[in-house]
């Protein structure tokens, strides 16, 4: 084979950097229905599913990975300097997530290396084989008709390669769009891709289209779509856990979050609300924020029912013992032991409840009050008690 038709040796060119209603409330029964969960394997270390983010140079794709899952702000990322090569992340330190991240610098056209009747590339198969989910982003500002048809030529490629790789397509930078841009850019682009599409062999295709921006809470969203797709085998019990959990309590709103990444693994199966997510968002970010810098015991709020000051510790913590434990590192995005750190916020006629599920899930949810009235607290503990034990017993069956 010729030096030309040669991508960047795996073992030694390839940068890694590892990771980073109106019924009363009732009890929820031990035995509620979870859901199948059978079919859930452990992930062997060197079969960690991987997500590979593509695209045009310039378009976003390390500032998203930056944002979500090393905790940079926003305006931050505008002294990141382009991707040089080949960049792979390991997303299970810190996180309930276990995935690899690749993230290909736009420079790298990649079909290049691909040739009609030839063998198979042994690099492209390394980059495509156990790829789960290939997510291209595209600036909307920018000319993409080269980038579309980078994104067709990409798209036969790849699933030569991996035949099962899901596409999902981020319309990035969309902060600056009006509502009726970003429904027409859609359009547009789908409508592109489709046509190019249905001249080709994978007519059968489908493919996602998301408007993201790293400046509000989209990006989150359309991160947490495309995790879930990760979770298939236990989305559903998940989901079957918090409708029982909801309508046990009245709640009007309920998600699982990942609390370092900020990515919602599950939620039930009401209609979803952005500004009900946004709150839940700023709710994890403010106590964990607030966490950085005071002991967890020692972070309080007015309680709700009695004006008076409540804490949202861990239930049960001695006066005097180290903050997390043994070992614990304060600020690492996760709560810093395994006991029941709990909050509650009132915001007008709602209250934000933030639960702890374990050291790297939360509970979060919204109750929507009525003359000031809310769910029996004794009640609400024990129901997510039984909540809390059926999402261990679900996560005891496999190791994602």
């Amino acid at each position: 084979m010729d030096t030309t038709d040669r991508l960047p040796d795996v073992a030694t060119d390839w940068s890694i950097n590892p990771g980073a209603g109106s019924a009363p409330p009732r009890i929820l029964s031990p035995s509620s229905s979870v859901g199948c969960v059978s079919g859930l394997t452990s992930v062997p270390e060197t079969q960690k599913p991987k997500i590979l983010f593509m695209g045009p140079s310039r378009g976003g794709k390390t500032s998203i990975r930056h944002v979500i899952f090393h905790k940079m702000s926003a305006n931050e990322t505008r002294f990141l300097e382009s991707t040089p090569k080949i960049d792979k992340i390991d997303i299970s330190n810190k996180s309930f997530l276990n995935f690899q991240l690749w993230d290909i610098p736009g420079k790298l056209n990649i079909t290049q290396y691909h040739k009609q009747d030839a063998p198979p590339n042994p690099q492209l198969e390394a980059i495509f084989k156990d790829a789960r989910i290939l997510i291209f982003v595209i600036d909307p500002v920018e000319e993409h008709n080269h980038a579309l048809e980078n994104l067709h030529n990409l798209v036969s490629v790849s699933l030569q390669y991996n035949p099962n790789l899901k596409i999902e397509v981020f319309i990035h930078k969309s902060d600056g769009l009006t509502d009726e841009q970003k429904v027409e850019t859609i359009r547009e682009l789908t409508h592109s891709i489709n046509n190019k599409m249905l001249l080709s062999e994978h007519r059968d295709v489908y493919i996602s289209f998301r408007t993201t921006s790293i400046y509000d809470h989209s990006i989150y969203e359309a991160m947490s779509m495309v995790c879930q797709q990760l979770l298939e085998n236990i989305l559903q019990p998940f989901e079957n856990l918090l409708n029982a959990f909801v309508s046990s309590n009245k709640m009007e709103k309920a998600f699982i979050f990942d609390v370092h990444s900020k990515i919602f693994l599950a939620t039930d199966s009401s209609p979803f609300d952005m500004p009900v997510y946004e709150l839940c968002c700023d709710m994890l970010d403010l106590i964990f924020d607030l966490g950085c810098i005071y002991d967890y015991r020692e972070v309080e709020f007015t309680d709700y029912h009695s004006n008076k000051i409540m804490n949202i510790g861990g239930e049960g913590s001695e006066e005097g013992e180290p903050r997390g434990g043994a070992g614990a590192e304060p600020g690492v995005g996760s709560f810093p032991d395994e006991g029941a750190n709990i909050s509650a916020i009132k915001l007008n006629d709602s209250v934000l409840h933030l639960k702890q599920i374990n050291k790297y899930l939360a509970l979060v949810c919204t109750e929507q009050t009525q003359h000031g009235e809310s769910a029996p607290r004794g009640l609400l503990h024990y129901n997510f008690v039984m909540f809390r034990t059926g999402v261990n017993q679900l996560l005891s069956v496999a190791t994602l």
